[in-house]
């Protein structure tokens, strides 16, 4: 794994600020970011960005809404999902793009991963509660629409908003973060099925910030699984773990892409809004891939 230095507030642009920015990775309410998807349109239209990724986590409920409303900024929505899967101790996430997001099967089986992380919600919060944390089930889910998923920001945000922590960041760090006493892990959903799915609905895949868990061993295993890219632009990645990773694209004939990861909200990541964008050749690639 390549370590980073990067402190997430460093903020680096990509691009040209004369270029078209183009901002793959974003998130909506409809699972853990902060903004409606009409919010988010315009606060990246102010950022200047002309293509937007919404990738919600295990969700879609934000898509038809956001290509309605894209159209009055000028901004291109691209269709987008960010999803959870686990392979062996490694929690990992895929983005899909360009898929058919009203396709029964894929919207089925996204049913079902949504169900999985109530039932993890709600053991994570039963642990909260055995270490004397009274927070309920019910405050938390009340912040989440009928189809959208609830995850762990979902929980630190009440905490916080509750009074049970003075932060975002030190609800993960103290409670629920990977080894702390109220963490849970996810739904174990192989690589495979995640990568499958997306296919499946016509779309591809593409491995999400992967220095936050990814070794070059699971990299080179992967690369079996039918995976389609990397995700190469990240505020978590520095220069150097951009520069590796460009590299194993292309030896490994993925294609790149990037983006801020936005949230908003707790997270205070404002600032990554228009600042992590990948260039217009990259894009012509996925395009070429998909249609070809």
């Amino acid at each position: 794994m390549i370590t980073s230095d990067r402190n997430s507030a460093d903020v680096v642009v990509r691009q040209s600020p004369n270029s078209a920015k183009i901002d793959f990775h974003t998130h909506t309410d409809s699972s853990d970011g902060a903004l409606s998807a009409k919010d988010l349109i315009e606060k990246a239209a102010q950022a200047g960005i002309t293509t937007l990724g919404i990738c919600d986590h295990d969700t879609v409920s934000s898509l038809a809404e956001a290509e309605i409303i894209s159209g009055e900024k000028g901004i291109k929505i691209v269709p987008g999902i960010e999803i959870t899967s686990r392979y062996k101790r490694f929690q990992l996430h895929f983005l899909g793009y360009y898929f058919d997001y009203t396709d029964k099967k894929f919207l089925s089986r996204l049913d079902e991963l949504r169900d999985a992380r109530i039932h993890r919600a709600k053991r994570i919060i039963a642990k909260l509660n055995r270490i004397k944390i009274p927070l309920t089930f019910e405050s938390v889910i009340e912040k989440v629409g009928e189809h959208d998923s609830v995850g762990r920001p979902h929980i630190a945000n009440t905490m916080v908003e509750e009074g049970y922590a003075q932060t975002y960041d030190e609800v993960f760090h103290k409670y629920i973060g990977i080894g702390r006493p109220a963490y849970e892990a996810n739904y174990p959903f192989p690589p495979e099925e995640a990568i499958g799915m997306v296919a499946a609905a016509g779309g591809l895949s593409f491995l999400a910030h992967p220095s936050h868990y990814v070794s070059e061993d699971l990299l080179h295993y992967l690369l079996k699984t039918g995976l389609d890219g990397i995700e190469v632009i990240h505020p978590s990645h520095s220069d150097e773990e951009i520069a590796f990773y460009t590299k194993f694209a292309d030896e490994n004939s993925l294609l790149k892409s990037g983006g801020s990861d936005f949230h908003g909200g707790l997270k205070n990541d404002d600032r990554n809004l228009g600042s992590y964008v990948i260039s217009p050749e990259w894009v012509d690639k996925i395009l070429s891939k998909l249609n070809n």
